[in-house]
């Protein structure tokens, strides 16, 4: 096939210690676990700066103003705008009748195409076994689709080629899915431009050639609407993840603003004009701990933004078309 209408066999694959550890900083690890590291890993800096005496941390310098109020206006501000991603979570959840059942129209139209296709009674409420049903699906019509066109005479080796690919994809899709897992692991299987190149390898197959049996024409046009099954469903998915960690976030740092904030104002209060309430030999410790514990808050907030960010990112394009930075990355 030529290289625009070549077929992605595989999803794609993360290698190596830094693609996995970045991997799971911004997308697969746990929020919360996220946002501890990068809390520990201050604290930590900071414990070895105080320590070492290149940051001042005593009663002469400016950490009780930094406390008092920079640390505690900080904290209100985060605070006040976590808040405000609940709320715009909270307005896509409401909507007139009419609305809602459009939005129920359109979820069960997806569901139907699948049940069709897959020729079964129901299809799995579960993300994770609703996708790995379109998988496999998807392998069984293009495993169909090669045996009709190895029926047939002068069947163009592009086109075994092609069943061959989509039949591979799908079992890569079945085989990173593991059942009743978090959405987001779900996502994170078919974030890559893989669906994209193969929606373009099924266009260019069923128009560059019009002589195909009329068995291997209907699973064509199978394959190319589960493939539009997966980019809509991939759309969802990252709709439904979103809302879920917004949700959490807003929670979470509202729990965490108010411990930050109760504890500005317990430093603040530690340092007198000339001294401070806790020996000195102990100060760096304390303020290490401190400090952990008022960008809380903040840390968490980077740990969702880095997976928002992340699924935004990948999640830009509904149909075939990739952005240049997009199709790079998967390469």
């Amino acid at each position: 096939m030529s290289e625009t209408a070549s077929t992605a066999s595989s999803v794609r694959n993360i290698e190596g210690i830094g693609e996995r550890s970045l991997h799971w900083l911004v997308l697969s690890g746990n929020r919360i676990v996220v946002a501890g590291a990068l809390v520990g890993a201050v604290a930590a800096l900071f414990f070895t700066l105080a320590g070492l005496g290149l940051v001042a941390i005593g009663p002469d310098s400016a950490a009780a103003s930094a406390f008092a109020s920079g640390f505690v206006s900080g904290t209100v501000t985060l605070v006040t705008i976590a808040l405000s991603i609940n709320q715009l979570v909270l307005s896509r959840m409401f909507g007139s009748p009419g609305e809602l059942f459009d939005q129920m129209d359109g979820t069960r139209d997806l569901r139907r195409r699948v049940r069709e296709h897959a020729g079964e009674s129901s299809v799995p409420n579960d993300p994770a076994d609703f996708l790995g049903l379109i998988a496999e699906t998807l392998t069984e019509r293009a495993n169909r689709l090669d045996a009709a066109l190895r029926s047939g005479d002068d069947t163009p080796a592009e086109a075994e080629e092609y069943a061959e690919g989509i039949a591979a994809y799908g079992e890569s899709i079945a085989d990173k899915i593991e059942s009743q897992t978090a959405i987001v692991n779900v996502l994170a299987v078919v974030l890559g431009t893989e669906y994209a190149q193969n929606m373009t390898a099924t266009e260019h197959l069923q128009n560059e050639y019009d002589q195909l049996p009329p068995s291997a024409e209907s699973e064509l046009d199978a394959i190319d609407d589960l493939l539009e099954t997966i980019a809509v469903t991939r759309q969802f998915f990252k709709t439904l993840s979103l809302q879920q960690d917004f949700a959490r976030l807003s929670r979470v740092v509202a729990y965490s603003g108010l411990v930050a904030l109760a504890t500005s104002v317990a430093m603040a209060l530690v340092y007198r004009p000339d001294s401070v309430t806790v020996p000195e030999p102990y100060l760096p410790l304390v303020f290490s701990l401190a400090l952990g514990i008022i960008i809380t808050p903040l840390a968490v907030f980077i740990a969702y933004m880095f997976r928002a960010a992340t699924i935004a990112r990948h999640t830009v394009s509904v149909g075939p078309f990739v952005p240049p930075e997009d199709r790079t990355d998967s390469e």
